[in-house]
């Protein structure tokens, strides 16, 4: 979907590259294929105005992390409804129905996720592990790489999207966002749970706001995906976010330079420097 720019003829700005386009297409806050059956017909999906480059690009990711995300995700999830078809369907499983050179295709997605699965006793001991995704330990003897740069990008999409929503805010320096993979939890701890806002895109994703009283644009997180994948992103002074990583560290496992053939995340997302963001 192509959105035109702003009245006064001006080209207008991506939410997620912050440059200017004179084509914006409507990028979903929550990815479009991310939704599941269950999904209520009255949630809004919500859309923000994206340059074609960006929602080409985020849209491959998202379909991309979406076949490993639903391997690792129980099927029974009412918040998944739906999705773990889709997925077989990619990947050419139950889809006789479809001619012989799509299905050659999509057997081809199959071998190259096959390919990338490493036994789990190699990679049970390093760092990485995905609370709420997976089977127990005696169900499978395979692991699937899931890039943080990936799944980070796709939190930061829905948190930059949130704002535009919100506030009409572009996430731009002196502040950034980092984002980090939880354990579950169950509600907000106070002082927070008072203060926050909900947004509800079904049972596919729920959402928690909050906002420092002292700077409205020091914001925080919460987002639940599929009732299972738990994150949390804070914006924040770049500076102050660069002093909180020395202190507690990043988030560590698999990059995408560790697979073989795997997700192709391009340079410009998987990078987190904004100056390279602004040369774009």
């Amino acid at each position: 979907m192509k959105l035109s720019g702003s009245k006064n003829g001006q080209p207008g700005r991506c939410v997620h590259c912050l440059r200017s386009s004179e084509v914006l297409e409507a990028d979903h806050v929550f990815p479009n294929s991310w939704y599941p059956d269950s999904t209520p017909a009255t949630i809004q999906r919500w859309t923000v105005p994206s340059c074609p480059e960006c929602n080409r690009k985020l849209g491959q990711l998202e379909k991309d992390l979406l076949i490993r995300l639903m391997l690792c995700v129980d099927p029974k999830l009412e918040a998944a409804s739906g999705l773990h078809t889709k997925v077989f369907r990619s990947l050419g499983i139950d889809a006789d129905d479809l001619p012989k050179r799509e299905q050659a295709i999509r057997a081809k997605l199959r071998e190259r996720v096959k390919s990338e699965m490493i036994p789990k006793d190699t990679v049970s001991e390093l760092p990485g592990k995905i609370p709420g995704l997976g089977p127990s330990d005696a169900e499978s003897p395979w692991s699937l790489p899931i890039p943080w740069a990936g799944l980070s990008i796709i939190i930061e999409k829905i948190v930059r999207g949130c704002e535009y929503r919100l506030r009409q805010r572009y996430i731009e320096l002196p502040y950034g966002i980092r984002t980090f993979v939880d354990q579950p939890y169950d509600v907000l701890r106070e002082p927070y749970e008072s203060a926050t806002t909900t947004i509800d895109f079904g049972p596919g994703c729920r959402i928690k706001r909050v906002f420092a009283r002292e700077d409205p644009d020091v914001v925080l997180y919460w987002i639940i995906i599929w009732g299972t994948l738990y994150s949390h992103a804070r914006i924040d002074l770049e500076s102050e976010l660069i002093v909180a990583e020395k202190l507690f560290g990043r988030s560590e496992g698999i990059s995408p330079s560790d697979l073989q053939g795997g997700m192709s995340i391009s340079e410009y997302l998987r990078s987190f420097n904004q100056d390279d963001m602004n040369k774009r």
